[in-house]
């Protein structure tokens, strides 16, 4: 009886450090923030601690993730992807970032191992954390190690969207739908009109293969500005969605759309894959009238 006692004060006296370790953590970065962040500094409700100590790149970073979260234009998140790595270029989101766009798995998994090392270094323990994940995630393929680390971030910033949307990340590549899909509900708790995560809200139902249910999240992620023409993997999944609910005429139409949007959506296998089946089937029902 004794030592189920001597358990039972020790994991209380664990959780007690812990929390405390999560509370001084957090205060050490809000006092970073407000020493080095521009005074007016827009964090677009993503709360996440920037560790550079030039202002400029506090705001930066946080257009760039309101840009990915809210499907902005391409050419403006490289544009500040590559002033931030101007202004500094050891900031290791900054350089995870700037490989958004880099469409050679290897050439990016080069960045984030990149990021990663430079984290090493970091000030801001969330900084190490999130690079961790990301290398876990994206490299090794450890999804339970990205987790770990995912919440120890989100432990910290639990008021953080981008936070709580990257762990949905971790479960998801990891095939824990249930978890991913909770992760993505509370995102869009913190931020009631994010885009991204009603996108991938919408990706969890088609994984489980409710694919009304995937079409309703969809159009949910576009009434909040959700956009084809600067996300192709968005343009792809939508086309998938349409299709897998007997839109035929519609997928067709809009892959014909996004053909016009460049190359890299005309050389897309995807897309012309989901258009090719689009068209026999509905060859095939025009055939049988």
């Amino acid at each position: 009886m004794n030592k189920v006692k001597q358990l039972v004060v020790f994991l209380i006296l664990l959780i007690f450090f812990s929390c405390q370790s999560q509370k001084i953590d957090r205060e050490i970065e809000d006092e970073f923030v407000q020493k080095y962040a521009p005074a007016n500094l827009n964090t677009h409700g993503f709360t996440l601690a920037v560790d550079s100590k030039v202002p400029e790149v506090h705001q930066l970073f946080n257009d760039l993730e309101a840009n990915f979260y809210f499907y902005g234009d391409k050419e403006e998140f490289e544009k500040k992807a590559a002033k931030i790595l101007e202004l500094d270029p050891d900031y290791p989101s900054g350089v995870l970032m700037s490989g958004f766009y880099v469409t050679d798995p290897e050439e990016y998994k080069k960045m984030v191992t990149k990021a990663y090392n430079l984290s090493k270094k970091s000030t801001l323990k969330s900084e190490r954390d999130i690079m961790q994940a990301e290398y876990s995630l994206l490299v090794e393929e450890d999804y339970s190690k990205a987790q770990k680390y995912f919440q120890k971030v989100v432990d910290m910033y639990p008021d953080s969207a981008a936070a709580i949307w990257s762990l949905g990340m971790a479960y998801y590549y990891a095939d824990e739908l249930d978890k991913a899909l909770e992760c993505y509900k509370k995102s869009t708790e913190l931020i009631q009109d994010l885009p991204k995560g009603y996108e991938f809200m919408s990706v969890i139902y088609y994984q489980k293969k409710q694919y009304k249910k995937a079409l309703e999240y969809l159009e949910i992620a576009k009434k909040h500005g959700a956009k084809s023409e600067n996300d192709i993997y968005f343009s792809e999944y939508e086309n998938i969605v349409y299709y897998k609910n007997g839109f035929y005429d519609k997928t067709m139409k809009s892959i014909e759309k996004a053909y016009t949007y460049g190359e890299h959506y005309k050389n897309s296998e995807s897309l012309k894959k989901t258009y090719d089946v689009a068209k026999s089937k509905l060859d095939s029902i025009q055939s049988s009238n």
